[in-house]
């Protein structure tokens, strides 16, 4: 079995997140930003990288070495490249998108190509994202001659899709089509009729037979196998409905586990289809129109009346959404050679076209000769029958009895007609012309084969010299990354000392001033140890701890959550209570967007978070319950800084107000809470990072990362 069986989109989606949902955004070809063709853009899966061998390097590559495209007449090419295609197996896909499009020196014979690689989601989810994610995409990308405003532009929308991809639809039908658009397109066929999909049926029983569901083994098949590839209407009212339709239609034909490939024009009436590992020749329809490569739906087959009645039946229960096995009569009559689409490209036509020549040829030379010899044959027949005069013996007397009969005069048999020099100097030049004409066939064969034969060698030396780059480029970027971390870790070192530094000074600066214990100013009694503090510019007030670390000294307040997040998921609303019904993902973003709003009045590489365990409890400085008083009972979390005394570093609230999220910690999945809450004195809790509830709520810390 081929590497292309075992390994193409069958990705493990645990290496990418334990959800089993992956989105990678990969793009290869060519554009103004670059020379030459695009460097590697996120390539992350194994089945992004055989895409781009099989699709662009050596499909797309190998029809235009070849010059097959250059080879057709206008009225047979397409002008050019504006497709999208879908990739699938085993419920993993790949939704790419290619442009005609040119390099940094002007050369436009390649197209640009995007690919999207889903795995852990439907179908319909999927082009969904897909499809104006890709539009919108080609758009910016067109409009840019900077290779740093391409990956820019790529980071953006990867990072958005894996956003969406939380809430990705992971059940439900593989490929909806509504009830209507099945009646409309059976009906109507885009194009063509009930008639176009009963000839679809028929050459698809033919082609796919021993790729049927059930049926086929990949292990034990594809040493074999050589793809399949046929072309139908594109039927369906847009893109996304087309690729869905012939997906659902071909699920009744081919196993899951083959690889199909479904290549969409945008602006034809045509979609073709390769089950199996394509080779150069099956991305010959790319750029062929159905003058070169028909339509399966337009060959006039006949049809017995035992497939016709099969299909029909079929036909009529996948309208009315059946997605069940196609299980037809073999077909009684075979098609006419004639008329049989192109499967694979010019090279499979040749052969055909070559049988052919060869056909004719024998007839031409073979049929007048057998005519003259039976003529020869009658001829020689007839002169034996006439009698022979030797000159030896009289004509035959014949006596009646009253009159003498005259003797019959018998003509000598005619000598046989020689050939005419000229006719048959005539008939010796026609043979050897037609002799010529056969050599020369079979040496174009020949050379056709041989030209292939290499052109397969270049490719596979291509693909193993890509490779060989990718894996060395693979290692200096690894020793790149390498020298990076080591030179960051000595950077963050550094400026965690400077930071420090800093945090002190911005206190100070911020500030007014800290009680000194021994000032007149002073309390005469305190539970609390005065700490240095800093507001910043939310409002949200800080403590230095001895660790370094600056915690908040109140929990996060319903006000200050509003100003950064723009909502308050609480269910008791006052913006002086803390905020709760807070997840521990949206504590998480609430510290990610808090540092960017502070940004520029941070010191460098600083950066608000949860706190981790052993930061809450450094800063919880073992207080309990029972040293506590009026912090539980309630039905409700109260205003903040009033649910009991301040521990010994002067922070309120840290037991029996709201639960809160910390960092680390938990168990698998689930995040750990600390602290108790206002209906609960228990100092610890694990629950989802997803889940909300009216007592859980959250305190930010400012740490040097």
């Amino acid at each position: 079995m081929s590497d292309f069986f075992k390994k193409f989109l069958l990705e493990d989606a645990r290496r990418f997140s334990p959800s089993g949902r992956y989105v990678g955004l990969a793009a290869f070809g060519k554009h103004p930003g670059w020379d030459d063709h695009v460097e590697d853009l996120g390539l992350e899966t194994e089945s992004l990288i055989v895409a781009k061998t099989l699709f662009y390097v050596n499909g797309i590559g190998g029809q235009i070495d070849s010059g097959a495209w250059e080879k057709l007449e206008p009225a047979q090419q397409l002008p050019a490249f504006n497709h999208v295609f879908l990739w699938q197996r085993s419920g993993q896909f790949l939704i790419g998108k290619l442009w005609s499009s040119s390099d940094g020196k002007g050369r436009k014979r390649y197209p640009m190509v995007l690919c999207l690689h889903f795995i852990g989601v439907t179908l319909g989810w999927a082009l969904k994202q897909a499809l104006p994610a890709l539009a919108e995409l080609e758009g910016a990308l067109q409009k840019t001659n900077s290779a740093e405003d391409v990956r820019s532009l790529l980071n953006r929308k990867r990072a958005a899709l894996r956003e969406a991809l939380v809430s990705a639809q992971v059940q439900g039908e593989y490929a909806p089509v509504s009830p209507e658009a099945l009646h409309n397109i059976l009906q109507s066929g885009g194009g063509a009729n009930r008639e176009g999909f009963l000839r679809v049926l028929y050459q698809g029983q033919s082609q796919f037979a021993g790729l049927a569901p059930g049926k086929f083994n990949s292990r034990n098949q594809t040493g074999g196998f050589r793809a399949q590839q046929i072309r139908v209407p594109a039927s369906g009212a847009n893109p996304e409905q087309t690729l869905l339709f012939w997906t659902r239609f071909f699920q009744t034909q081919i196993d899951s586990s083959v690889p199909l490939l479904l290549t969409l024009p945008l602006e034809a009436n045509w979609l073709d289809v390769t089950a199996g590992e394509p080779e150069s020749h099956e991305f010959f329809c790319l750029r062929a129109s159905p003058k070169s490569v028909p339509l399966v739906s337009e060959v006039p087959y006949t049809l017995d009346d035992a497939f016709r009645s099969g299909a029909t039946t079929f036909l009529e229960r996948f309208q009315r959404g059946e997605a069940k096995a196609a299980d037809l009569p073999t077909p009684a009559t075979e098609p006419p050679i004639a008329a049989l689409p192109a499967k694979s490209g010019w090279r499979k036509w040749l052969g055909v076209g070559l049988f052919l020549i060869f056909a004719g040829i024998a007839a031409y030379v073979l049929v007048p000769r057998g005519g003259q010899s039976q003529k020869t044959a009658a001829a020689n027949t007839e002169s034996s029958k006439a009698p022979i005069d030797n000159g030896t013996s009289a004509p035959p007397k014949v006596e009646t009895a009253k009159t003498e009969v005259p003797t019959p005069k018998v003509e000598p048999p005619k000598e046989q007609a020689r050939p005419d020099p000229a006719v048959e100097a005539a008939r010796i030049a026609e043979e050897k012309k037609n002799s010529d004409a056969m050599a020369a066939a079979a040496k174009l064969k020949a050379d056709t084969e041989a030209a292939a034969k290499e052109k397969e060698q270049q490719a596979l030396a291509e693909a193993a010299r890509l490779e060989k780059e990718r894996q060395m480029a693979a290692q200096k970027q690894l020793e790149e990354q390498q020298r990076k971390a080591a030179e960051e870790a000595t950077a963050k070192k550094k400026a965690a000392e400077e930071a420090k530094a800093k945090m002190e000074l911005a206190a100070a600066s911020v500030t007014p001033k800290t009680l000194d214990p021994k000032s007149s100013e002073a309390p005469v009694s305190t539970a609390s140890t005065p700490r240095s503090e800093m507001t910043n510019s939310i409002g949200m007030v800080f403590v230095s701890m001895p660790s370094g670390v600056w915690v908040g000294k109140y929990e996060v307040t319903q006000g200050e959550y509003r100003r950064v997040m723009w909502s308050n998921p609480s269910k008791s609303l006052n913006d002086r209570q803390p905020v709760e019904r807070v997840t521990w993902n949206g504590a998480k973003a609430f510290c990610k967007k808090l540092t960017d709003i502070e940004r520029t009045k941070l010191p460098a590489g600083s950066a608000y978070s949860l706190p981790t365990q052993k930061q809450w409890e450094e800063f919880a400085a073992g207080q309990k319950f029972e040293d506590s008083s009026g912090s539980t009972g309630r039905t409700q979390p109260v205003i903040v800084g009033q649910s009991g005394s301040p521990n010994k570093f002067g922070l309120f609230d840290v037991l029996g107000n709201v639960w809160e999220w910390c960092l680390d910690g938990g168990t698998g999945t689930d995040k750990l809470l600390k602290g108790g809450a206002f209906d609960s004195t228990n100092y610890d809790l694990t629950m989802a990072p997803d889940r909300q509830m009216p007592n859980c709520g959250f305190r930010c810390v400012l740490v040097s990362q």
